[in-house]
């Protein structure tokens, strides 16, 4: 049952997959060539680099050390939400959750001062800061294999939106923190695996050139021996529900387009620039941007403008990002509280990416 409440994202897409199957009756060929391996390959390695750093306690002794030397709740939130914006470009949104969030309520502990919503604006700023890169998030793990781009023009381009949106997310820290001072206990001395931490980063390292030059089967080989021989605790740590949620969804969302009222509905839907932005958007809202990436992908090979409605949309509604479901259960907030501050910055930060679209 405890498993079941956990990965009810794995078990919901399974009851799926199960009537999709008993509808449309596919051949196991038909399901194996459904699934994206290369977004598979790339997704898995960096999920075991990314565990690694979190288990090398790094981040969570640096960002300590940032906070020791703040006396007020608004620089406290200006740093921690900027601190989660960087890290979230090379981390993913959701790693930097499982860092960041856990620091914050053990600030929160030590202090009188209410710090409830930093997380939800530090939620907000994972997803804004994941946007930039194509490992940022998984979306866009997935979208930058399809585009067949370099990571720097993947950067650039998402950079056009990423900018004003990031400075927006400044500015709301900045007007809803008050300037009051902050009262921190002394907090125990952090350690960490400074080895661990720094073979990780040149995993990173190679991790990156390997997308560029499509040699990621090869480089997921060496990840996985680098970290066999060296922390077997990786292994013990590694999500690996997530990397079959992401099998189920690319199975699921394949089987759902091949349904004729499907394909009729979503024939009919004029694919311009705009609309395939706006659609990406709105279905990113009813199941989450992952799943919506995947299934707008199966009827336009405009990549651009759904990554860009994939992104914006994740601060919206809850269910619009995992990343938002993570912050919740870490924190115990009441959906209407994360809401409270999502959904205006969402509304700000759509209506301001509609405009720079339109100029594109």
């Amino acid at each position: 049952m405890r498993l079941l409440k956990k990965e009810w994202l794995f078990f919901s897409f399974l009851s799926l997959f199960f009537i999709l199957s008993f509808k449309l009756k596919p051949s196991f060929k038909d399901l194996y060539l459904a699934i994206d391996f290369k977004t598979i390959r790339a997704l898995t390695a960096l999920l075991f680099i990314t565990t690694a750093v979190k288990i090398s306690g790094m981040f969570k002794y640096f960002s300590t050390q940032i906070v020791k030397k703040l006396s007020d709740e608004r620089n406290l939130a200006l740093v921690l939400v900027i601190i989660s914006t960087f890290l979230s470009m090379f981390l993913t949104n959701d790693i930097t959750l499982f860092i960041i969030v856990p620091l914050t309520l053990s600030i929160s502990s030590q202090i009188k001062n209410n710090l409830t919503k930093l997380i939800v604006f530090e939620t907000m700023a994972v997803n804004v800061g994941s946007m930039l890169t194509p490992f940022g998030n998984p979306q866009n793990i997935y979208l930058f294999r399809q585009m067949d781009i370099s990571v720097v023009d993947f950067i650039l381009k998402m950079g056009i939106v990423f900018l004003p949106l990031f400075l927006l997310l400044v500015a709301y820290t900045y007007v809803l923190f008050p300037k009051k001072q902050i009262f921190l206990n002394p907090v125990k001395k952090e350690s960490f695996d400074k080895k661990l931490f720094f073979i990780s980063w040149v995993m990173f390292f190679i991790f990156i050139v390997s997308l560029e030059f499509s040699i990621l089967r090869y480089t997921l080989i060496l990840i996985i021996s680098v970290y066999f021989f060296i922390c077997k605790r990786v292994f013990k740590e590694f999500d690996y529900f997530l990397i079959l949620t992401f099998v189920l969804m690319f199975i699921d969302f394949d089987l759902l387009s091949r349904l004729e009222t499907i394909q009729n509905l979503m024939k009919s839907f004029s694919y311009n620039y705009l609309n395939i932005f706006n659609l990406s958007v709105f279905l990113s809202q009813l199941f989450s941007n992952v799943p919506a990436a995947i299934f707008i992908t199966k009827f336009t090979h405009d990549y651009l403008p759904v990554a860009y409605g994939v992104n914006i949309a994740a601060n919206g509604f809850f269910i619009a990002s995992l990343a938002n479901i993570i912050a919740i259960r870490f924190a115990k907030n009441s959906v209407l509280e994360f809401h409270k501050y999502s959904i205006p910055y969402f509304l700000f930060s759509y209506v301001i990416s509609l405009v720079l679209l339109w100029f594109l």
